[in-house]
């Protein structure tokens, strides 16, 4: 595969379509600075993929597309395209000639073409990997790179040797493995955080679940009390509306005769309203008429005043006009004398200055001829310094040949003399080299079955890690399960047992007395459910048995009865049961059929048979018979104080053996951890002691190679001293037949110089005559100029001075015909204005005779309005009786139906609140609530003491069972994924240690590869000396200093920065080389890179290109004229038209254009 040709469009100077083809070989591209040569580098990095804009020498992306010049508009896309041969089929395309495009837009578009049809970035990369034209290529090399070697900044020149072992992409897969070991290791943490306030959480959803049904007990038994209390007071709202509507119809009897009085009133009322705005009206008219006519006397005194004023102005006027009239006369006249006088001059004028200009014309022509002369001289003269200097310098670079030649002779006849003695020492080395060979490979192979043995024990290792991690999986659910069960109990107790304690479910009368016990001293023992026990299979049906009687309170005696019986009379807290245990039941029994299940503490005992005596259980429980005959069939029931108090004693129970699962199952979870964590102890060291005999095993691997290297090294370098003596013996014997050919064309050149600089003294005489007489014409020529001009500004002058004189006098006639007709104006301006002034002193007596009978109607409208005033307030005075009357009837209405609103709204109040708590309409609750007996003073008593132990209890979860179980679930979903993310952490730690050891290996062989072919092209370029790149840390190979030794021919072996600014260059230049080598691409751009180099420097390097142009097309931007004689073919970049690059091309094989 080989490049074939470049195209560019619009790409930075290149503004239309270029076209560069390429053949094999060497290809130039040279032009002065600054005409778009590295252009072209640029274009090659971009084609390929290159996204950062600073390394193509740009702020941003769009600066590559052509910007527009003097002569030409910017273009909005660009696009530059690679053609390869692909013949041979390197490329995996059913294709001959394979071309890769890259297009983008000022918006922004991007895109990628292959044979014209759309790919990806990656599609192009992972077309051209392995094909030494990858992302991580080294296809272009220029003077940056060669600064990146010479850098004190370890971290340049290593990326140079990471792009040529390949491990980039190796890197990026570390670095995106590490970031995603942090994002799994947080994400673990999160986990367990979250798994904690998860199994926190079911523990709380389980006390909660016990809560929420000792809460809706409460709420039911509030129901009915809250229900009864809202219709009691409804019908309470009911009978006092009934009163307020009754006054209300009473109130609106006794209305309309009000109103029809005040009505009556206030028609009288509005009759003499209506007569004073009439008198008030004609006294308003009157005022106006004698406003008007006082403001009418002002006007006419002020416009007579204006006209005197006027007439004075106007007369003041007409004799400025007069006087300025006179003065514009006399200014004409004196015009018109000054314009004939500048008319003569101006006659005067024009004869001088034909004859001047007649003058001016014959010598100008005379300073012409002199001017052709001088510059033919000129011209002969200029040839002939030319030719002398292109003379001088072929001498100079005569000089310089042959004073290169014999400096390379003399290095030629030292090279050969060492190239002799070199070839013995090779012969020796590689016999060394062999044998060293054999033993690296011995110690190879042994460091290779330690490695093999190392890592079975890691594979033991990490099975047994996985065998405890299996074993922990069982175990941590296990023991979650049982904490689980004992937050169950612990929640079922907890609330039975605040059940028992506030005695839930006792009837209300017993629940008042226990609250007042402390008043009754130690004579009320307590109801009669606390003295009897069972277990839970037999207390349901001992409530059955007992039923009501449950509920009864034990007291001391009869006095005891007779203190509860007082109290119950004041409290009427509802039916009570008192059972005296002195004297105890009236009858006594022997047994009863619960007689082995019950255990009765203390005096309950006897109360207990007795009420027992006679019952029998029939069908196994599910039927009673009572001691009177009757049979009692049993149904389900809600647990009562029996079976609450038989459930907490088996929970108790049940707590302790939960207690005692969870202590075994963690227990069993500690000992699996301890063991797990030991495993992996053990598995770390495995894999340690693994890594380190593979380590071992690719440092044995890495000394074999390079004693394979050496060995082969030494062989090239016998065969290469022994080609080195050849060579040098050649080339030697050119040097002596070149320097004879030189010293000949020496004196030829020498001869003809002489003769040269006699024919230029001669020139330069005449040219000095000739230049004597040019400067004597000229003077006469200016002279001569100097009198036209004063001429031309004389007759200027002249005229000047004529058209002001006219133009002056022009103006004057024009002003005084102005100021005649001002004149006649203001005359007829007198005349009009002295006849106003007569009529409007008539109009002023007429209007003072008329404002005096105005004023005399005005003071009698003003009497009539206060007769109107007075009448009205008669009529007032007479409104404000039946209108007092009607207010109090109103105020008395306004407050019943105030009283009214009031009760409706506590009414709407009531029926609001009770829905919005019990979240129903009012009459389906009124449905459903039972009647609750007692007045209305002990419902309200009994609500708040419900609404307060309801508050008590607090928030309640009323979904704490379905939260409770959703929450399991949860949990049992979060501990699967935290196995899952302990896995995925384990894959990614071994993911990271195998990319670790790949790149380590890439790493490894490719820094063996550059190392000896450095050796290889420093041999050429230096005609001999050592070298060698070496890693300061040999240990880190992926994170070591890359440091580079150099020793040229006849110097000891020092670090690259202690020698000379040329040899630094030089070894740059070699080991980018090698670089390349290492991994070969089809062709390789070098921009710029012999610029540092001197002559001899850069015959080496031109050698260089002509030893690998067989393998590799190398296309050079260079300014050496070395580089372009060593050159197959050069392209030329001109800026020919400002800021727009174009291309010259020139096979130098057949000096034909391409």
């Amino acid at each position: 595969m080989r490049l074939t040709r470049l195209e560019l469009s619009g790409f930075k100077s290149f503004a239309g379509t270029v076209e560069l083809p390429f053949e094999a070989g060497v290809t130039a591209i040279v032009g002065p600075n600054g005409c778009g040569k590295s252009n072209i580098s640029d274009a090659v990095r971009w084609v390929l993929g290159e996204q950062s804009p600073r390394l193509l020498r740009g702020g941003k992306m769009e600066d590559v597309i052509f910007q527009g010049s003097t002569g030409r508009r910017p273009v909005n896309v660009t696009e530059v395209s690679l053609v390869f041969d692909n013949s041979d089929g390197t490329l995996p395309l059913a294709y001959q000639e394979v071309l890769v495009t890259r297009r983008l837009s000022r918006s922004g578009q991007s895109e990628y073409l292959l044979n014209r049809s759309p790919v990806r970035l990656r599609d192009i990369q992972d077309l051209l990997r392995g094909t030494g034209l990858g992302a991580d290529a080294a296809v272009v090399m220029e003077a940056r790179m060669i600064e990146a070697l010479l850098s004190e900044k370890a971290e340049e020149r290593r990326a140079l040797f990471e792009e040529a072992a390949g491990i980039g992409l190796y890197r990026d897969r570390k670095k995106s493995t590490e970031r995603r070991l942090e994002e799994t290791a947080a994400d673990l943490a999160r986990l367990d955080d979250l798994i904690g306030e998860v199994q926190t959480q079911v523990r709380s959803l389980a006390r909660q679940r016990g809560k929420a049904e000792r809460y809706g007990k409460m709420i039911e038994e509030r129901f009915g009390v809250a229900l009864t209390l809202v219709r009691r007071e409804l019908e309470d709202f009911e009978i006092a509306l009934g009163r307020l509507g009754q006054r209300a119809a009473e109130l609106a009897a006794s209305l309309p005769a009000e109103r029809a009085r005040l009505a009556d009133a206030e028609r009288e009322r509005e009759a003499r309203v209506q007569a004073r705005h009439s008198a008030e009206a004609r006294r308003t008219e009157e005022e106006r008429r004698l406003g008007d006519a006082k403001l009418e006397v002002g006007r006419l005194e002020g416009d007579l005043a204006l006209a005197a004023e006027r007439l004075r102005n106007a007369g003041q006027r007409r004799a400025t006009a007069e006087l300025h009239r006179e003065q514009e006369e006399a200014r004409a006249a004196q015009a018109e004398r000054e314009r004939i006088a500048a008319t003569a001059e101006c006659a005067a004028a024009e004869r001088d200055l034909a004859t001047v200009q007649r003058e001016l014309e014959g010598r100008s022509t005379l300073e012409q001829e002199s001017r052709d002369r001088l510059q033919a001289q000129r011209t002969a003269v200029r040839e002939l310094e030319e030719d002398l200097q292109r003379r001088a310098e072929a001498s100079r670079a005569l000089d310089g040949e042959r004073a290169a030649l014999e400096r390379e002779r003399g290095e030629l006849g030292q090279q050969l003399a060492q190239a002799s003695g070199e070839r013995a020492a090779r012969a020796e080395a590689e016999w060394a080299a062999a044998a060293q060979v054999t033993a690296r490979a011995r110690e190879a192979a042994a460091q290779a079955q330690a490695a093999a043995q190392a890592a079975e024990g890691l594979e033991r290792t990490r099975r047994r890690v996985a065998e405890l991690k299996e074993q922990e999986t069982h175990d941590r659910p296990a023991q979650r399960q049982t904490e689980e069960a004992l937050a169950q109990v612990t929640a079922r107790r907890d609330a039975l047992a605040e059940l028992e304690r506030q005695r839930v479910g006792l009837a209300p009368g017993a629940q008042a007395l226990l609250r007042d016990k402390a008043q009754f001293g130690d004579v009320v023992l307590g109801p009669l459910s606390d003295f009897v026990r069972t277990d839970r299979r037999d207390a349901q049906l001992a409530e059955q048995l007992l039923g009501e009687w449950l509920h009864a309170v034990l007291v001391r005696d009869d006095a005891a009865v007779e203190a509860v019986r007082q109290w119950h009379e004041r409290t009427r807290p509802g039916p009570l049961v008192l059972l005296p245990c002195a004297p105890g039941p009236r009858r006594t029994a022997d047994g009863h059929p619960l007689a082995d299940e019950l255990r009765v503490d203390g005096p309950a005992a006897a109360w207990v048979r007795a009420l027992l005596a006679g019952h029998e259980v029939l069908d196994g429980g599910r039927a009673l018979r009572r001691a009177n005959g009757a049979v009692f069939l049993t149904g389900a029931a809600a647990g009562g104080p029996l079976e609450r108090r038989a459930e907490l004693e088996a929970l108790a129970q049940e707590l302790g053996e939960a207690e005692t699962r969870r202590a075994a199952a963690t227990t069993r979870l500690e000992g699996t951890l301890g063991a797990l964590t030991a495993a992996e102890a053990e598995f770390a060291a495995a894999g340690a002691a693994a890594e380190r005999a593979r380590a071992q095993q690719l440092e044995a691997g890495a000394l074999k190679g390079d004693a394979e290297r050496a060995a082969a090294h030494t062989q090239r370098e016998a065969a290469d001293a022994t080609a080195q003596v050849e060579r040098l013996s050649a080339r030697l014997a050119e040097v002596e037949a070149r320097l004879a050919t030189v010293r000949a064309e020496l004196e030829r050149h020498e001869v003809e110089r002489v003769r040269l600089d006699e024919r230029l003294g001669a020139e330069r005489a005449r040219l000095v005559e000739l230049e004597a007489q040019q400067e004597a014409a000229r003077e006469q020529r200016v002279r001569w100029q100097v009198e036209t001009a004063q001429g031309e500004a004389h007759l200027a002058a002249a005229r000047a001075r004529a058209e002001r004189a006219a133009a002056d006098a022009a103006e004057a006639r024009r002003q005084g015909a102005s100021l005649a007709d001002e004149m006649a104006t203001i005359d007829r301006e007198l005349a009009a204005q002295t006849a106003q002034q007569g009529e409007w002193t008539d109009a002023l007596q007429e209007r003072r005779l008329a404002l005096g009978a105005l004023d005399t109607a005005a003071r009698e409208a003003g009497a009539g309005v206060e007769e109107a005033d007075a009448r009205l307030a008669e009529a007032e005075a007479a409104l404000e009786e039946p209108r007092k009357g009607l207010d109090v009837l109103g105020a008395e209405e306004h407050k019943l139906e105030v009283e009214r609103t009031e009760i409706l709204g506590r009414k709407r109040g009531l029926v609001e609140r009770v829905e919005a708590e019990w979240r129903k309409p009012l009459d389906q609750l009124l449905a459903a609530a039972p009647e609750v007996p007692g007045d209305i003073e002990w419902l309200r008593q009994e609500d708040d003491r419900l609404r307060t132990a309801i508050d008590a209890v607090g928030p309640v979860n009323a979904l704490a069972v379905e939260e409770h179980g959703e929450e399991t679930k949860r949990l049992e979903f979060l501990m699967t994924q935290r196995d899952d993310l302990v896995t995925a952490r384990q894959s990614l730690q071994q993911a990271a240690r195998e990319i670790d050891q790949t790149a380590k290996g890439m790493f490894l062989e490719s820094f063996g590869k550059v190392r000896d072919h450095f050796r290889t092209v420093f041999q050429t370029l230096f005609g001999g000396g050592e070298c060698d790149v070496r890693l300061a840390n040999e240990d880190e190979p992926l994170e070591s200093e890359i440091e580079i030794h150099a020793a040229p021919r006849g110097k000891r072996t020092q670090r690259i920065h202690l020698l000379s600014s040329g040899e630094r260059t030089l070894v740059a230049v070699s080991l980018l080389f090698a670089i390349f080598l290492t991994k070969p691409s089809p062709f390789c751009l070098l921009d710029e890179v012999d610029a540092p180099l001197d002559d001899a420097n850069v015959g080496r390097y031109v050698r260089l290109l002509a030893e690998f142009k067989d393998q590799t097309q190398f296309i050079v931007i260079t300014h050496n004229p070395r580089t372009m004689q060593a050159a197959d073919a050069v392209y030329g970049v001109t800026m020919q038209e400002p800021g727009v690059s174009t291309i010259v091309g020139v096979r130098l094989g057949q000096m034909e254009p391409v």
